[in-house]
């Protein structure tokens, strides 16, 4: 299966997003994994394409990996959110020149259901503060791309706008459960910090708008165990400088783009390293 035409399929089924948006109030991270919007109470169903390339390493192909992830995120009251998250997967290994058929895959991942509550939200002229601790649990959904495990799961968000600035930090904890073939992933740890800048309209808020978005994502990855024996083909972290840009075309819809850049990785063993990065995203508000 090629990976353009898998992309264009999956572009071409993004659904229609439904949402109810603080009026022009659209800050989000493109790259950290909940892409937070700030909506009251409402639905949004967000859709996202990211395709990643790895390096492998030497004599053993490439990979290629396409992710399709669904975000239902229902407010359920003014202070209070409740989201369910769900991937579909593709990948592609070449394998190395003259040695083999390529193979692909196409599955699901696991569900992931998340609760977040505002302790903190404080709107003032030309901006607002915002502090939001979130919990969650991931579980054994997926099909292919599930690793039978349920894994709990805790992030703290904090937003700081004063227009044209704006400035979005979170960190999310994964506590991984015993999941197929016991195996235990490593505890994982999130950091993301992420400004936007309007950089149109020059004067005030309006639609259309723009937005220069840049995100650095920090992933941090304890190593694996099957029964009880740590593998050393995991674990590591990952630096990424991630810049992009959301078009808020009008009060219903909201386009982005991001291209994280690895710029900083320690990875434990024989793993496959990020080479290229590109997500596309779109927002359905109204």
């Amino acid at each position: 299966m090629n990976i353009g035409a898998a992309a264009q399929r999956i572009l071409l089924i993004l659904p229609l997003i439904l949402a109810v948006l603080a009026p022009l109030r659209a800050e989000a991270q493109i790259v950290a994994p909940a892409g937070r919007t700030l909506f009251n109470e409402g639905v949004l169903v967000r859709s996202v394409v990211r395709f990643d390339a790895f390096e492998e390493q030497p004599g053993e192909g490439e990979l290629r990996r396409l992710r399709n992830i669904y975000a239902l995120v229902w407010g359920a009251r003014p202070h209070l959110s409740l989201s369910l998250v769900t991937p579909l997967v593709h990948t592609e290994r070449s394998a190395p020149r003259g040695v083999g058929p390529d193979v692909s895959a196409t599955g699901t991942g696991d569900s992931s259901l998340f609760a977040r509550y505002d302790v903190l939200r404080r709107i003032r002229p030309g901006g607002y503060t915002r502090l939001a601790p979130e919990l969650g649990i991931k579980l054994p959904t997926g099909g292919r791309f599930g690793t039978g495990s349920t894994d709990l799961l805790a992030g703290l968000v904090f937003s700081h706008v004063r227009d044209p600035d704006w400035w979005i930090a979170d960190v999310q904890w994964t506590f991984p459960g015993t999941g197929d073939g016991d195996l235990r992933a490593g505890e994982r740890r999130r950091f993301d910090l992420a400004y936007l800048r309007r950089v149109f309209p020059r004067e005030g808020l309006g639609v259309p708008m723009g937005l220069a978005v840049l995100e650095l994502n920090l992933e941090s990855a304890e190593s694996a165990e099957r029964a009880g024996a740590s593998l050393p083909d995991s674990g590591g972290e990952v630096l990424y400088l991630s810049p992009g840009f959301e078009y808020v075309a009008n009060r219903r819809l909201i386009l982005e783009a991001s291209v994280p850049i690895p710029i900083y990785e320690d990875l434990d063993g024989n793993q496959p390293k990020p080479d290229f990065s590109l997500i596309l995203g779109v927002r359905f508000l109204f």
